[in-house]
């Protein structure tokens, strides 16, 4: 072989790994654990939902911080004497200040009542309530983004089934044509597994457009560029069924009390209503404000320094208003949690119910159906094909066997469902 063929030979290899690279660079092949990692790193509502976090931090540090003095210079007179005979104020500097008059004066607000440690704990309640509404918007897109992979992966093993029926029918077709062409069988035979043939293409391309809306799901969920292929591996999708023990409920509802986010909202409301209250109360106790002033030219004096104190008087406005409206606020937020507390034993409950349900579904089926089915099938594809059952009795079978092929797939993901509404509803993931 020339050197000029090598090279030749060595450049279209080059270019079909460097094309096979480029393929295989946008398909994403996870698990379920290694699926949720790059979820919870590039969702883009959890990254901004963080951002509140911090804004609330900000919040208070500002709390935290005293009011900026006030600085005043007025009484500036533009307009004086150029007559140096008629000097009344001598200059400060120079020429300076010379028959010049202005005052200058500094003023600080001093919040009084324990204002600024109460404004301080109001803040410090709205950062925790901004940490559990980033729990509650993780939960609830957790859920959302579990159940789709739950269905992509039913999908992929559905499609997988057909595709693999639809090799075997294709087979069968092609060797009743060769017999039908050479005049062995009737054309009636042929055309109705043809018929089936198209039948299951068609089942094939209706799963591939459910898949493709299921990945725009995650993909969505998962912040992937459009072009990326992901695919799903089964491993660490399957409920374990060996570990589950009987659920005590109260011991649930309790769990659920101490992790879901909307029932850490509502004690959150009252410790936050608790705290306005306060507040509101101290603004009863009116701010005063110290002052230390500079006068010049204005009186008696021609360099006059002097202090004050100023404040409002409580004549009219107590803050009756909004003491009624901060504890107004307390007896909703108290109202609320009640609320909370009955719609989260009611959601335990009902989803215990629901997976017990699932759960029993499942138990009730052999362990050894589904090995079955597809042995009983093979068996009567290799009957179909040695001519010991006729094409009625074979498609029959076909047919019952991707219905129940599609039941117990429905049924796995029911039982994976459910439990992700399990750990949904008590705020923690107690069925892995």
């Amino acid at each position: 072989m020339s050197h000029k063929i090598k090279a030749n030979l060595l450049l279209i290899t080059c270019i079909i790994l460097c094309f096979n690279t480029s393929f295989t660079q946008d398909k994403l092949i996870l698990n379920k654990e290694e699926a949720e990692a790059v979820f919870l790193r590039n969702n883009l509502s959890l990254l901004a939902e963080n951002l509140s976090i911090s804004k609330a931090e900000a919040r208070l540090i500002q709390a935290k911080v005293w009011p900026n003095p006030t600085f005043t210079l007025d009484q500036v007179n533009l307009w004086k004497s150029q007559v140096k005979e008629q000097e009344v104020v001598p200059p400060l500097m120079g020429d300076f200040g010379r028959n010049q008059q202005f005052g200058i004066s500094i003023e600080q607000l001093i919040l009084t009542a324990g204002k600024r440690r109460k404004l301080m704990a109001l803040e410090q309640v709205g950062v925790e309530q901004s940490k559990q509404y980033f729990e509650e918007v993780l939960r609830n897109l957790k859920i959302e983004f579990r159940a789709q992979l739950n269905q992509l992966n039913y999908l992929q093993t559905y499609k997988s089934i057909y595709e693999k029926q639809l090799t075997s029918v294709k087979q069968l077709t092609k060797s009743y044509k060769n017999q039908v062409d050479a005049g062995f069988l009737n054309k009636g035979e042929y055309i109705r597994l043809k018929a089936v043939w198209l039948d299951i293409l068609n089942d094939i391309n209706n799963l591939e457009n459910e898949l493709n809306e299921v990945e725009y799901n995650l993909k969505h969920l998962m912040n992937l560029p459009a072009s990326t292929q992901f695919e799903l591996k089964p491993e660490g999708l399957a409920v374990n069924i060996d570990q589950l023990i009987e659920f005590d409920i109260s011991a649930l509802i309790d769990t659920a009390k101490n992790n879901r986010p909307e029932y850490q909202i509502s004690k959150l409301h009252e410790d936050f209503a608790q705290s306005y209250l306060a507040v509101e109360r101290a603004e009863r106790v009116p701010n005063f404000s110290l002052i230390g002033e500079y006068d010049r030219g204005s009186g008696i004096y021609t360099d006059f320094i002097g202090f004050g104190v100023a404040m409002d008087l409580p004549v009219f406005n107590r803050n009756k208003g909004n003491i009624r409206i901060a504890e107004l606020e307390i007896q909703q937020a108290q109202l609320n949690q009640q609320f909370a507390t009955s719609g989260i034993e009611k959601e335990v409950n009902l989803a215990v119910l629901q997976f017990r349900k699932a759960l029993k579904f499942i138990q009730q089926i052999d362990s050894d159906y589904e090995n079955d089915l597809d042995h009983i099938l093979n068996a009567y594809t290799l009957n179909f094909k040695n001519k010991n059952i006729d094409l009625i009795q074979y498609l029959d079978f076909l047919e019952a066997y991707l219905e129940n092929k599609n039941i117990l797939l429905q049924s796995a993901v029911e039982l994976r469902n459910k439990a992700e509404e399990l750990n949904y509803a008590i705020g923690k993931d107690i069925i892995k």
